[in-house]
């Protein structure tokens, strides 16, 4: 279950009414990946329009990571990174730390460059799956003079003195219109990039299937591990491909297979010469490093990548932490090139379809979940991620009749997003389908493992509840109507305030003989709700 409502940087600073104020100014962001890359080239940016000014540069400890290099910042500006310095940074006088607020925390991301006439601005906020692993993500950056300097002011808090001398200007100053394009150019690179991906998609999972199926014929571990690297290096083109388990805190791992030779199992490497490994296991992401020579990760040992033709790095977390297997990442590198973007998401849909077999060598489970992934897709509704119309059409038959035979309750729930075409025709589309989407994770987040629950078209919902008498189909469309409306939804335009109308229904086998006597008792009972003032739950 994801949380989807994440609070922006500007709503945990308190700044949240400045933040509405500037919408018009804000550009959003819904990729960490995207943010990482406005992240290189902000920095790029600042070197080439502040030469000869004062700057001042604000880092969250996790962007600090990600800066590929300082060349051009340490000659005039002023670092300050939240918490903690990266080790890599400790020899420059000029970066120091500051105390990050108290109301942000490791997943909210932030990176301010302020000078005289030259300001930008961009921060995001992580959300989490139930796992721990990271989920959905909400971003902005702008040029906007003002924004960013009070985003700057509440950052540093009682350091802001260090923000004294910078003058203020007006929203865009002239010198700004050209850095706004170069960071929307690169923001419609990454989105081209996207598309192309997204066309490519299908086929992938189609590949992921083909390498769980490759290893289908293997029992041990090592077989297992060895065919799985070599079919991925085979399909994204790496001079190598490996697995490496690490255990807790130890400084050396394993490498447990290697698609260069298929003797290669348990060879231990030194841990503190592989930091892009330790990179991905702390922060439970993968790591790329496009640059070996430039990337503040490997930049001290290039030259013995370079000697090992190495010129980019990919690492991806497979399992992080399991009493039984440790941390395995998966690592692959490159002699030419970098890794693209559709080529990561490939890495970690392998890693993810194949965790089970790696963790315990289960294979033929790791098969069947791969299968259910592929079968999923068929009866998933792509927006919402809930159930589409066909398969719980499906499931309500089998539920009726298994009611039938032997004579359990069974209830359903159909409920209706109150004037929505009002939001569409309001705040636009987008904004409606983000509606949508946080409805339908309150309703996962609220209903039991036995419930089903499914999109039923345009705006409506519907949950069917096997074993649940009238009483109880009551009490769950009350904790839903209580979900939904309890709370403001986030939403791009501002938070919003949205109800529902709920109709319950519950099969009696003595008057209704069909699927569709119960469905008829449920629009009737939606049909009352909405004619008795909306945002409220009737039945028949």
């Amino acid at each position: 279950m994801s949380d989807n409502s994440v609070d922006s940087v500007p709503e945990r600073l308190g700044i949240a009414t400045l933040a509405r104020e500037n919408t018009e100014h804000l550009v959003l962001i819904d990729e960490h990946v995207v943010f990482l890359a406005l992240l290189g080239r902000a920095c790029h940016i600042a070197v080439q329009h502040t030469t000869d000014k004062r700057l001042v540069v604000l880092l969250d400890a996790h962007s600090a990571r990600n800066v590929h290099s300082l060349k051009g910042l340490e000659e005039h500006a002023e670092v300050y990174v939240a918490d903690q310095v990266p080790s890599f940074w400790e020899t420059y006088d000029n970066v120091k730390p500051f105390i990050l607020p108290e109301t942000l925390q490791n997943k909210d991301h932030f990176a301010v460059f302020l000078a005289d006439e030259f300001s930008v601005s961009i921060h995001g906020t992580s959300g989490l799956e139930s796992d721990g692993r990271m989920s959905v993500f909400k971003g902005e950056w702008t040029i906007h003079n003002s924004f960013a300097k009070e985003l700057a002011t509440a950052l540093l808090g009682g350091q802001a003195t260090v923000l004294d001398g910078i003058q203020d200007t007006d929203a865009y100053s002239a010198e700004l219109l050209p850095v706004a394009l170069k960071l929307m150019n690169a923001q419609a690179e990454d989105l081209s990039e996207r598309h192309l991906s997204a066309a490519m998609d299908k086929a992938d999972l189609f590949s992921v299937l083909g390498i769980l199926k490759s290893i289908s014929s293997h029992r041990r571990a090592h077989d297992i591990l060895y065919v799985f690297v070599e079919q991925i290096a085979r399909v994204i083109h790496s001079e190598r491909c490996s697995i490496v388990r690490i255990w807790g805190d130890a400084d050396k791992g394993q490498v447990l297979a290697s698609h260069e030779d298929e003797k290669v199992r348990g060879v231990e490497i030194e841990l503190n010469k592989y930091p892009e490994l330790m990179e991905s296991m702390d922060t439970r992401e993968p790591v790329l490093v496009s640059d070996v020579s430039i990337h503040p990760l490997t930049r001290q040992y290039h030259k013995e990548l370079q000697k090992a033709h190495i010129s980019a790095l990919l690492v991806v977390p497979i399992v992080i932490y399991d009493r039984d297997v440790g941390t395995l990442l998966l690592r692959a590198a490159r002699s030419e090139g970098t890794f693209t973007l559709r080529e990561i998401s490939f890495f970690e849909i392998v890693a993810e379809a194949a965790s089970n077999a790696l963790e315990r060598a289960h294979l033929f489970t790791s098969i069947q979940e791969a299968n259910q992934r592929l079968e999923r897709l068929a009866v998933t509704d792509g927006l919402t991620d809930l159930y589409n119309h066909r398969y719980f059409s499906e499931q309500f038959m089998h539920e009726y009749h298994r009611a039938l035979r032997y004579d359990s309750p069974l209830s359903c729930i159909i409920m209706d997003i109150d004037n929505f075409k009002e939001v569409n025709d309001t705040h636009g589309h987008l904004v409606g389908d983000e509606v949508l989407r946080e409805v339908a994770a309150r309703v996962r987040g609220s209903i039991r493992k036995t419930d089903l629950a499914a999109r039923y078209g345009g705006e409506e919902f519907v949950v069917l509840m096997p074993q649940t008498g009238r009483s109880g189909a009551r009490i769950e469309a009350d904790r839903l109507l209580n979900a939904i409306n309890s709370h403001p939804f986030p939403a791009a335009s501002g938070r919003l305030d949205i109800t529902c109308s709920i109709g319950v229904g519950t099969m009696d086998s003595d008057k209704m003989d069909s699927t569709e006597e119960l469905l008829r008792e449920v629009d009737e009972a939606l049909y009352k709700a909405k004619n008795n003032g909306k945002n409220r739950v009737e039945t028949v």
